[in-house]
């Protein structure tokens, strides 16, 4: 491309016009994947990058959670194990 002197260089874009602006059409086509255009094939996400982050509240959430549940079941298990009282006779107590 002539761009010393600037008639040269008109007279080389308008020659070369065509050529240029389906290079624009292609490179805009491909970075847009469109698709029904035969060789350009459509970019397919990147499974790894696609995948959404797991945030930190979402981790104490669910640590949280377990601990809560693991809670639960140890004091059901010790609560109906030793009864605390509920629908034992008393002892020491006279009616």
């Amino acid at each position: 491309m002539p761009y010393k002197n600037p008639e040269d260089k008109h007279k080389w874009e308008r020659e070369h016009r065509e050529q240029r602006n389906e290079r624009r059409r292609r490179r805009r086509n491909s970075a847009q994947g469109m698709p029904g255009i035969p060789g350009i094939p459509k970019p397919v996400p990147d499974p790894v990058s696609a995948q959404k982050p797991i945030s930190a509240w979402g981790v104490v959430k669910g640590i949280g959670g377990f601990v809560l549940a693991v809670g639960i079941v140890v004091l059901a298990a010790l609560g109906g194990s030793s009864g605390w009282g509920y629908g034992a006779p008393a002892t020491g107590s006279k009616p």
